[in-house]
């Protein structure tokens, strides 16, 4: 193949995956089959290292594309993911058609599967997951209601299947292709017991409201100068809060960092936003804060506030944005907070992101989980989008109701079959409120982890012994 044509193929390959990863998820089904022809024919070690990190430079740029949080951090995230399909595309250059049909068939789903998991490791880890991009499509559902029982990086697998069963079923050879038509049964197979076991909805309903200022970053930076701007801000917090203790809500939510200002020592500020001394019993307002311990250390922090501003409890954000965070200290633990309602399992929001987060708060007794998050900086860019479709893995996976409230948006309430059953969006300046159940079992995915990481491993290995042992096939 001319070399112009296989990086042309490479390209389109990234931007498939950038426009699943960040516009909609459908793409992603057949996101990699351009890179797969591009690297079919034999190439070079260096020419299929180049289409890979192709692709995954392409993805990466799209999938981090805001410059909001520093030109380091974009580049830094775009050469990981590259990093990754590097040694996709050579792992595949060397066992593809050395192994047999099957291998041949299972090679880029295994190896999708355990590049997605290494992009969970490191300080610039941030996953990039074939299973978020298929969160909010209809028609794949009961491929992500796999997740409680496979995992989310399970389903990954299987959408990396489905490309390559697309790519065989064209393109291979013969036996290839029979083997193709044999993994996409399996794939729908997969697919019809997926819908034939839809998750339970929980038990013992409460009410609970997402309060989304709406409030642009510069609004907060400007309000740490000036006092009439940091009015704006309380007024706008206290407003909507008091829609919310009016609706007699049993939990009310706040986004990251929602208000910058000693809430709990200052009377007047306690008197506006926390929940009034005649609320209801058991009213609840879990806030993201700022919050100062007397130390000296500063922690990014979600407090539990009861009637009268009584503090109930407190989750320290324990994984950090490396540098953006830095004036912030990482708390110790995953906990869920304790509350009259039931354990409420928080995560702030980057840690939404992380399967094993999620997973460690449900196995501690989350009932419910939260998000709280300021996805401000990145504006009007698709990544909201593609943050809050990891916050509809959350909720499948560990088989939870998840409520996400966001500074500027998105806020969501999100069901344990990955159902939006309510939303706020972009910019918009309101209060989100839900009836949400809860549960107390844990799934098996979220009891045992990334397990769907091994049978990939497997493959990995007996296409290794086989290929070591055989010719390539002319």
């Amino acid at each position: 193949m001319h070399a112009r044509l296989a990086f042309a193929l490479a390209a389109l390959a990234g931007l498939l995956n950038g426009a699943a990863f960040v516009h909609h998820g459908a793409p992603a089904l057949i996101a990699n089959v351009p890179l797969l022809v591009a690297l079919r024919p034999s190439q070079s070690a260096g020419r299929a290292a180049l289409l890979g990190g192709l692709v995954g430079l392409l993805g990466g740029l799209h999938i981090y594309g805001v410059m909001d949080y520093g030109l380091w951090l974009l580049v830094g995230f775009a050469t990981y993911t590259a990093s990754q399909m590097v040694l996709y595309a050579l792992a595949l250059r060397w066992l593809w058609g050395r192994a047999g049909p099957n291998a041949d068939v299972l090679l880029p789903a295994a190896l999708w599967t355990l590049t997605e998991w290494l992009r969970t490791a490191g300080p610039l880890s941030m996953p990039a997951s074939y299973v978020g991009c298929i969160a909010d499509v209809d028609a794949l559902r009961p491929w992500l209601t796999l997740a409680p029982f496979i995992g989310g990086l399970g389903v990954s697998g299987l959408v990396a299947l489905t490309q390559s069963v697309v790519f065989h079923a064209a393109f291979g050879a013969p036996d290839q292709r029979r083997a193709a038509w044999l993994w996409g049964g399996a794939v729908l197979l997969a697919g019809g017991i997926g819908a034939a076991n839809p998750p339970s909805m929980g038990e013992d309903p409460i009410q609970v409201a997402a309060v989304q200022g709406g409030l642009p970053n510069h609004a907060y930076h400007g309000a740490s100068a000036d006092p009439a701007l940091q009015r704006a801000v309380v007024d706008t917090y206290a407003s909507l809060s008091q829609q919310a203790y009016d609706a007699r809500a049993d939990l009310v939510l706040w986004p990251e960092t929602a208000v910058r200002a000693p809430v709990a020592l200052a009377p007047s500020l306690r008197a506006r936003l926390l929940p009034p001394t005649d609320a209801p019993p058991g009213t609840t307002l879990i806030a993201g804060l700022p919050w100062d311990l007397p130390n000296g250390e500063r922690r990014n922090a979600a407090v539990a506030f009861g009637p009268g501003g009584t503090i109930i409890g407190r989750y320290d954000k324990v994984r950090l944005v490396p540098s953006h965070e830095a004036t912030f200290t990482a708390g110790a633990a995953f906990e869920p907070i304790d509350t009259p309602h039931g354990r409420v399992g928080v995560l702030i929001c980057l840690e939404s992101v992380y399967p094993e987060i999620g997973r460690a708060l449900t196995a501690r007794g989350a009932e419910v989980l939260a998000v709280l998050s300021n996805d401000a900086g990145f504006r009007a860019s698709p990544i909201a989008h593609h943050m809050t479709n990891r916050a509809i893995v959350q909720a499948v996976e560990n088989g939870r109701w998840l409520v996400r409230v966001g500074q500027a948006g998105i806020s969501a309430v999100v069901d344990p079959a990955g159902r939006v059953r309510g939303a706020l969006g972009l910019f918009e300046h309101g209060v989100l409120m839900a009836e949400v159940g809860r549960r107390r079992d844990q799934p098996f995915a979220s009891r045992y982890g990334d397990w769907a990481l091994w049978p990939a491993l497997l493959v990995l290995a007996l296409a290794v012994a086989r290929a070591s042992s055989r010719r390539p096939r002319a």
